[in-house]
């Protein structure tokens, strides 16, 4: 399914029946069943936006402080899986319930199936992660969890996603997501959650995430398919990888000629290499690119890396220049240097962790456009936020750090 399928099917789908579910919820007074129960079993639902999850690790590492003989499971799209064996391991392979997104029969029979795992299993809690998705709050009900804590709209227009959670958490605009998600642990402490307002400040310190800690033979995996991409790498190589984007969000993108342009000023220095890497999506603009620079130093390993092998060309790699995406977040798991573009969506609040980044953003007055409140979706035809953000300025930053 495309995004702006998913999007008209939970607007159009999602209210009707979180209406209807609310009103189920409240004949049965579910929320008042076993509230002093001990916390045995959790889940965490994030279907989409691998970054997201990667930025959920300070509370996965929280809830497992909070609970350490808890079982923790996590239900995400088919696309995520394997990231979680670089989190810590604090969420067991077994314990991620995946579902498929290919196709709606697909969507739905995996979820299907989930739900029954999970109320076979028996949940007492679970957190929604998801922004304001009404799909995922009807999932958390129907997964018998006698605890719920996602995000609520309180005064906030138009995000309507019922009455049943029993933990209602304001996502605050101005904070950083991986702090929103932290929320999520001081107010499971209550027995309910109905108002905004929260004790307790999250410190900085409180955000940490785990180091990857490169592998010998992954190494010699991907140093084999570089060779097999026609990549003269080797020792005194530099190597710079590129993410030219897929084409999915387009406005989040920048341009692909200023990557071509950035990239010629690169390889104007001889001991460098370009590799471009991403998902299957990236091909059509990662052709264009490579017929445009036509340089043998310049590969790629497009839709031809796992997620592993991609942590360990971060780990060797000089430098990943990139988009705002999954790939930004995946990269703070290593030492690399970051040098990532925002200009729809705020780096305040989605920008990657950590040191070594360095982040374009033109803070035009229009920008940020895209947010949790009008689900990612604008009307800017033009994004000069990115565009105003010019290969040379990229490469003095690159060269320079």
């Amino acid at each position: 399914m495309d995004i702006a399928l998913e999007r008209k099917l939970d607007f159009w789908l999602g209210i009707p029946l979180c209406a209807l579910v609310s009103c189920f919820a409240c004949c049965r007074a579910f929320i008042s069943r076993g509230k002093n129960r001990s916390i045995k079993k959790v889940f965490f639902i994030k279907l989409s936006e691998l970054g997201a999850i990667i930025l959920s690790y300070p509370l996965l590492k929280a809830v497992k402080t909070d609970f350490p003989s808890a079982e923790l499971f996590f239900v995400t799209f088919r696309k995520n899986k394997g990231v979680f064996k670089f989190l810590g391991g604090i969420i067991p392979e077994n314990n991620v319930l995946y579902i498929r997104d290919d196709s709606l029969f697909l969507f739905l029979t995996d979820t299907v199936k989930a739900l029954y795992t999970l109320r076979k299993k028996g949940m007492d809690a679970a957190f929604d992660l998801e922004f304001f998705s009404r799909f995922s709050a009807i999932f958390s009900y129907f997964s018998g969890a006698w605890k719920r804590a996602g995000f609520h709209a309180y005064a906030f227009e138009g995000l309507y996603r019922g009455g049943f959670l029993t933990h209602k958490i304001q996502y605050n605009p101005l904070l950083h997501v991986a702090k929103n998600y932290l929320v999520f642990r001081q107010a499971i402490r209550e027995n309910r959650k109905d108002t905004p307002e929260l004790k307790e400040n999250i410190e900085d310190g409180e955000i940490v995430f785990p180091a990857y800690l490169p592998d010998k033979k992954i190494g010699e995996k991907i140093a084999a398919k570089l060779i097999d991409a026609g990549g003269c790498v080797g020792p005194g190589k530099r190597i710079f990888l590129i993410n030219p984007g897929e084409g999915v969000l387009p406005l989040r993108e920048w341009p692909l000629g200023h990557f071509i342009e950035l990239c010629r000023l690169i390889l104007e220095v001889q001991d460098t290499r370009i590799v471009v890497i991403g998902t299957q999506g990236a091909l059509a603009k990662t052709r264009v690119l490579l017929a445009a620079l036509a340089d043998k130093r310049c590969v790629s390993l497009v839709g031809k890396t796992g997620l592993d092998e991609l942590l360990e060309l971060f780990s060797c790699a000089e430098a990943l220049i990139s988009n705002d995406c999954g790939l930004a977040h995946l990269a703070m798991l290593t030492p690399v240097k970051k040098f990532i573009f925002f200009g729809p969506e705020s780096p305040q609040v989605f920008g990657p962790y950590g040191g070594n980044n360095r982040i374009f953003y033109s803070g035009k007055p229009c920008s940020p456009c895209l947010s949790v409140f009008n689900h990612r979706s604008s009307s800017c035809g033009d994004n000069v936020c990115l565009k105003s953000v010019l290969p040379h300025q990229v490469y003095a930053a690159v060269r320079d750090s």
